[in-house]
């Protein structure tokens, strides 16, 4: 929905709800609106009266990609606006993505826009920490209107905390707009568009920032699924070339290594060779022109029915991650990560200093393979996934992920057998593995040689959340995020949001996850005194080591290119 553009910041309560906080004292009247001046000129947000917060809402940061623009790199807004005033109280539509259409948002190739969220009464040189936040989506789907991320609660918490932050949240291109792959886009340099994006708007925050009351030399990156993939990739790009971009980073649920790169000539240029020919292009002397000139539906109708997804593109993403990581020539940050769930490819359908890496318990319930009757059937499935996997792998895999469902995923289920098939709690640990925890294991330990790392496991299923599922996918954003309308539901839920709200807080402040003031919490290890994980769960969360099923992952982390990634 589209924000209407208020004087008095009431209308924007029903958009960003109520605060679980007791109600702040408003300190402005209610005619007041926060103003910025930037060097395209004034940007005037609204006043969140029931958090006491200012919100810019959709600053574009890049000029509109359409026409001409479009599958192209994004170019820097260097123009003033017009009027000299840009009125930021309106939300930006999401990006045209496959499935989007369903969604209760409107849609719009001019969506190269961000939000800005910071405590009322910053001012330039206060220099507030700046969390970046990246959505997920599969690169297929994605908004920062979406209020499942709306960033007043954490942003609120900091303050309670006595360390406050802001908070920007960022638009890119998905799908085939953002991540159209051919020779013909290769030889333009025209390839993974939407990180491109991301990392544009980082260059905006470092130019911006500083006029909202950020800190521009303290930026924490954050993602989450495709997001968390995204800054994987950002901390692996350029190595120590961009330094000053960002400062640490939050990963949940993805890195690099969960994505396959599969090879454009063999699995996009058949997909774009026919979106060329379905759209009356093939006639066209130069099909790009053509594409570019299409109507949004007309290139829509056609493009929107593949997967597109990252390659390989001999710049931003160099090469294959696995070699980046072997070779330890990447940005150094500190670091937050975890995770849960990955999605699939089409083939399966950087400066920082501190990091977070995390992963759920069941990652693979969504996403693997299902209806696996005998290990033919998975056999099979695992070299369709991954063609350059040798028969030899494949039978070693299948030996280290036996076939019994006590320990199969979703884990600490017994011995029932999902109705889908008798293998299918092994395909899921096999796939949760690949997909995301062993990616997470293996950069945990390779970012814990330089900079702290706080690794977790999210083991907290959502209510009602059957025995096929477990602990699934994105199941920990509403605790993070304090969001849930459900929170008061079970006990100990509220609790645990709470905890994790102020965690995040804090390391975007500080860059350590333990600064938030919470009696009697568990401390947060840090991975380079030992290879441990923090276990969130309601009432009951607490440190394990970091080595459950230890032989297989060290196994597939050893297969490097084999798994295309």
């Amino acid at each position: 929905m589209l924000l209407p553009t208020v004087s008095s910041g009431v209308a924007l309560l029903c958009l960003f709800g109520e605060s679980h906080a007791s109600p702040v004292l408003r300190r402005w009247g209610l005619d007041y609106k926060p103003s910025v001046v930037i060097k395209n000129g004034t940007v005037t947000g609204a006043y969140l009266p029931t958090f006491d917060q200012d919100a810019f809402l959709g600053v574009p940061f890049a000029q509109p990609p359409v026409g001409d623009l479009r599958l192209r790199r994004p170019q820097s807004l260097n123009t003033s606006f017009p009027g000299g005033t840009y009125e930021a109280t309106e939300l930006s539509p999401f990006c045209p993505g496959v499935g989007s259409g369903t969604w209760s948002y409107p849609l719009s190739e001019d969506c190269l826009r961000l939000n800005i969220i910071r405590p009322t009464g910053t001012n330039e040189g206060d220099k507030l920490p700046v969390g970046y936040w990246i959505y997920g989506g599969s690169f297929q789907q994605g908004g920062n209107a979406d209020q499942r991320h709306n960033a007043s609660y954490i942003v609120q918490r900091s303050v309670e905390m006595g360390k406050p932050i802001m908070v920007v949240s960022i638009n890119y291109r998905v799908a085939a707009l953002g991540f159209m792959s051919s020779i013909e886009l290769e030889k333009e340099g025209n390839l993974n568009l939407g990180l491109y994006d991301q990392r544009l708007g980082l260059h905006w925050v470092q130019e911006n920032i500083a006029s909202f009351g950020g800190d521009p030399g303290s930026v924490t990156i954050w993602g989450e699924s495709a997001g968390a993939m995204s800054v994987s990739n950002h901390l692996l790009a350029y190595a120590e070339k961009e330094t000053s971009l960002f400062h640490a980073a939050i990963l949940e649920s993805g890195t690099s290594l969960t994505s396959a790169f599969p090879k454009i000539e063999t699995a996009y240029q058949p997909l774009f060779d026919k979106v060329v020919n379905e759209t009356g292009c093939g006639q066209a002397t130069e099909a790009l022109a053509c594409l570019r000139g299409l109507s949004l539906e007309a290139f829509n109708a056609s493009a929107s029915a593949f997967w597109w997804d990252l390659v390989i593109d001999g710049d931003l993403i160099s090469t294959f991650p696995s070699s980046v990581l072997t070779t330890g020539d990447y940005v150094k940050v500190p670091l937050l990560i975890g995770g849960k769930f990955s999605r699939p490819s089409q083939a399966r359908c950087a400066a920082l200093t501190k990091f977070v890496n995390a992963a759920n318990t069941d990652e693979g319930a969504v996403i693997a393979p299902k209806h696996m009757n005998t290990s033919a059937d998975l056999k099979a499935a695992i070299r369709r996934s991954y063609p350059l996997l040798t028969n030899t792998s494949i039978e070693t895999m299948l030996d280290l992920y036996p076939n019994d469902p006590r320990i199969g995923s979703p884990y600490g289920t017994g011995d029932n057998i999902l109705k889908s098939g008798p293998l299918d709690k092994v395909s899921n640990s096999i796939y949760g593995d690949i997909f995301q925890i062993a990616g997470r294991r293996y950069l945990a330990e390779q970012m814990a040689e330089h900079r702290p790392v706080y690794s977790y496991r999210y083991n907290n299923p959502t209510e009602n959340a059957t025995i096929d599922v477990g602990v699934q996918h994105a199941a920990e954003l509403p605790f993070v995020f304090s969001t849930g309308e459900t929170l008061d539901n079970r006990p100990g839920d509220a609790e645990l949001a709470h905890l994790m709200t102020s965690q995040w807080a804090s390391f975007i402040h500080d860059h350590t996850p333990n600064n938030h003031g919470i009696p009697n919490a568990t401390e947060w290890p840090n991975y380079q005194e030992a290879a441990r994980n923090f276990v969130f769960q309601r009432q009951t969360s607490y440190i394990e080591d970091d080595d459950f099923r230890k032989e297989p992952i060290a196994f597939l982390n050893s297969l490097g290119t084999q798994l295309s990634h």
